[in-house]
């Protein structure tokens, strides 16, 4: 229902075309999986709905830094700057985690673990009961996020620690970083990406959802207080 009490309904994007399917091939890591490309038979997403935009084909622009997402596939958009997106990788055989990349606050979120769970977060913005889990990362998690950086290991302890992915991606980082495990994350979780500022060094694993924070180099913060770079 919307704020007149009048239902809303949902209209789909077309099918994907089958140049579209290959340009989606050739443009990511990884192959698409099965239930992706019946999903794209059917529709490529929503011309409206409850997000600024939502497709599986990606989106214009998207979320941008590399280094925080080197193959980012932007799906959903909130219309303020900040996308919803697929961490993908050369192995991927699933699309998912789907995360809430932010840049205001810097802050990246645990969204779904899959898009098809995203799908039916994103159908509940428009329901009436329970709060939608895209609401509540959209309106609160960002700030507690922002806030209080919850859940980040410091590089001398995840040096230490017994898990081998854990210790080996800490050993390659300088004391000065922060880790963020996402490996078990639940909705909300997530880490500041932009935590020290526009000259924060970012790293992320290989392979893995876990990604490391930086404090910049005193000469990185003076060039950027004087030249805003």
């Amino acid at each position: 229902m919307n704020e007149d009490g009048n239902p809303e309904v949902l209209e789909l994007l077309p099918p994907a075309t089958a140049p579209e399917i290959v340009d989606l091939e050739q443009r990511l890591p990884g192959r698409i999986p099965h239930e992706i490309r019946e999903g794209l038979a059917v529709s490529a997403g929503f011309a409206n709905g409850p997000l600024e935009s939502w497709s599986l084909l990606g989106l214009d622009g998207g979320f941008g830094l590399e280094d925080v997402f080197p193959a980012a596939h932007s799906i959903a958009h909130d219309g303020y700057g900040n996308y919803w997106v697929l961490d993908l990788r050369p192995e991927t055989v699933t699309w998912g985690p789907v995360y809430y990349a932010c840049h205001d606050p810097p802050v990246i979120v645990y969204q779904a673990s899959s898009v098809e769970e995203f799908l039916l977060q994103t159908v509940q913005l428009w329901e009436s009961g329970a709060r939608s889990a895209v609401d509540a990362v959209h309106e609160d998690a960002v700030s507690v996020i922002w806030k209080h950086n919850p859940g980040l290991i410091r590089q001398v302890e995840a040096a230490r620690s017994p898990d081998p992915a854990l210790r080996g991606f800490a050993s390659e980082l300088a004391p000065e970083f922060m880790i963020a495990d996402l490996r078990a994350a639940k909705i909300g979780h997530g880490f500041s990406w932009g935590r020290f500022g526009p000259t924060t060094k970012w790293r992320h694993h290989s392979s893995l959802p876990i990604w490391a924070v930086g404090k910049p180099s005193t000469s990185s913060r003076v060039r950027a207080w004087l030249f805003g770079c």
